[in-house]
């Protein structure tokens, strides 16, 4: 088994390592990604250095001077003419296949009393002095909608469009929390790795440890407070971090949490083979729960300055994110509590644990090493149809469990009868 296991690794490893990097951005176009937030709109803005050298003749290193041209090259006008306050924050240039970029973020600031959503946007950078560039305008985020790297195209600015009207509606606090409801419940489904850590303390969940080994099955009613403890533990740690990260506006660099998040969903995994730490899977959910949480916190730096505005959205944004863990909790219930009875449930419970580890590992290697690879996508394809077919398996089981129960209480009185 440790030998088959060793052969396993070795050969991962050697394929995420040959593998070739993700390619970035290949075209000459700007680009501006717009994120809607309370009280902001933030931009993104990526902008090919070669094509701001051929334009201005200027050096891209001098990131001061990027910023100020930067400034003078943008404006925002709200529906009555009033002037948005434009700042530019963070100013880099970042490597790429097709050339390096210049990457910047820039915040535009409605004035009082004016929407948020709806301005007038003017911008001419590398455009004025280059009339056959162009940049395209897009909505990475509207918390309003619920919509995270939407990716929805909104125009484009060239020579003779240097201007862009953008509308995006009404959006009061039901609005906002609404839409981070949903998205905390899109964010939850679309972190694989989340959900993998919680599948993987779930699944010996209805087992009890002895000699090393997962042995006998847990009674009925130890088995469903255990799960119920790993879910709620799992839940009130990274609802802790997300809530401290929101008031303190704490961040972690992303890669390392990531890099640790990976690494929970293996030890889990572990635990789901052999008993690492029996009994105790709910502090382990708490404690994980917290680093877990931390990734949460990079989307809420969207929520907005305001007190209100931003409780809201993460009150939403938390609220989405346990609705459907409990879901999944509920849907895999069946499956848990009647099929860990069957002789069937520790092969299945073999290969999802063995399939947890080798997906963490491509997720460790991936997020340690910064480049990413096909190996580790190819897990993030499996895992949703993967999903889809353990809850269908679950409710067949419930299915199958309630018929076979009416069955035998349809026999117990002909029975009786065939005795008399």
């Amino acid at each position: 088994m440790i030998e088959r296991a060793v052969v396993l690794f070795a050969t991962l490893l050697f394929g995420f390592l040959a593998a070739p990097p993700a390619l970035a951005h290949l075209t000459p176009n700007s680009e501006i990604r717009l994120h809607f937030e309370p009280g902001a709109v933030r931009a993104e803005v990526l902008i090919p250095v070669a094509e701001f050298a051929y334009a201005t003749a200027s050096d891209a290193r001098d990131m001061s001077a990027l910023a100020a041209y930067l400034a003078v090259h943008t404006s925002a006008a709200a529906p009555d003419g009033r002037a948005w306050r434009v700042s530019v924050g963070r100013v880099r240039i970042e490597a790429a296949p097709g050339g390096p970029d210049i990457l910047a973020t820039l915040s535009y600031t409605p004035p009082p009393g004016a929407s948020d959503r709806s301005l007038t946007l003017a911008w001419d950078a590398v455009i004025r002095e280059a009339d056959s560039h162009f940049a395209l305008v897009s909505v990475e985020g509207d918390l309003a909608r619920g919509l995270s790297h939407a990716g929805d195209l909104l125009g484009s600015f060239a020579a003779g469009q240097r201007t862009l009207t953008i509308d995006r509606g009404a959006a009061g606090h039901g609005a906002l929390f609404g839409g981070a409801i949903r998205l905390g419940a899109r964010h939850i489904l679309e972190g694989h790795d989340h959900l993998l850590f919680l599948l993987a303390l779930l699944l010996p969940a209805p087992l009890i440890a002895a000699g090393g080994r997962w042995g006998a099955v847990r009674p009925m009613r130890e088995t469903l407070a255990a799960l119920a403890w790993i879910v709620t533990a799992f839940t009130l740690g990274h609802s802790a971090t997300l809530i401290l990260a929101a008031a303190f506006d704490a961040r972690l660099p992303t890669a390392p949490v990531e890099a640790a998040i990976a690494l929970s969903v293996m030890i889990g995994a572990i635990h789901a083979m052999r008993p690492l730490f029996p009994g105790r899977e709910a502090w382990v959910a708490l404690g994980f729960g917290l680093i877990h949480g931390l990734a949460f916190a990079t989307v809420i730096s969207g929520f907005g300055a305001g007190v209100a505005t931003r409780a809201t959205a993460i009150l939403g944004f938390n609220l989405g994110i346990e609705v459907v863990q409990l879901a999944l909790a509920v849907l895999l219930l069946p499956a848990l509590v009647i099929g860990a009875r069957t002789k069937w449930y520790r092969p299945a419970r073999l290969a999802l644990a063995w399939f947890a580890a080798l997906a963490s590992l491509a997720w460790l290697i991936e997020r340690v090493g910064g480049t990413s690879n096909p190996v580790a996508g190819a897990f993030a394809t499996v895992l949703p149809p993967l999903g889809l077919a353990l809850v269908a398996l679950s409710l067949a089981t419930a299915v199958w469990s309630i018929a076979r129960a009416r069955f035998r209480l349809q026999m117990k009185p002909m029975e009786r009868s065939g005795e008399a």
